[in-house]
């Protein structure tokens, strides 16, 4: 016995009105016109200054991220020989390097 409820894998049968369907066949072809164009494009918001990812809320300078860096074997190699025959890790010394390289490119892209 067949329940009402079930899905079945064929698609409805058109036993019923076919007037109707004959209608929204012929529909088809009839033009609609279009809505009439808006009178001039609504002004854009007025655009408050976004802060910087580094100056949003919960942004610690006392958390350390990771951010892995590839490099080409014989400079690896020079920044191993480095911290080896300095006082600094290599990680101390690419922070001395880079970190005022960073200041310096985000001071030029902030001040225009």
């Amino acid at each position: 016995m067949m329940s009402d409820n079930k899905l079945s894998s064929r698609p409805p049968s058109m036993s019923g009105d076919r007037n109707a369907l004959d209608d929204f066949i012929g529909g088809a072809g009839v033009h609609t016109p279009e809505p009439p164009a808006p009178a001039a494009p609504p002004a854009p918001p007025v655009a408050t200054p976004e802060p910087y990812p580094w100056a949003a809320p919960g942004v610690r300078a006392d958390v350390a991220k990771v951010f892995n860096l590839r490099l080409p074997e014989p400079d690896l190699l020079k920044l191993k020989y480095i911290a080896e025959h300095t006082p600094e890790s290599m990680q101390q010394f690419c922070q001395r390097v880079l970190l005022p390289a960073i200041q310096a490119k985000i001071q030029e892209l902030t001040e225009r």
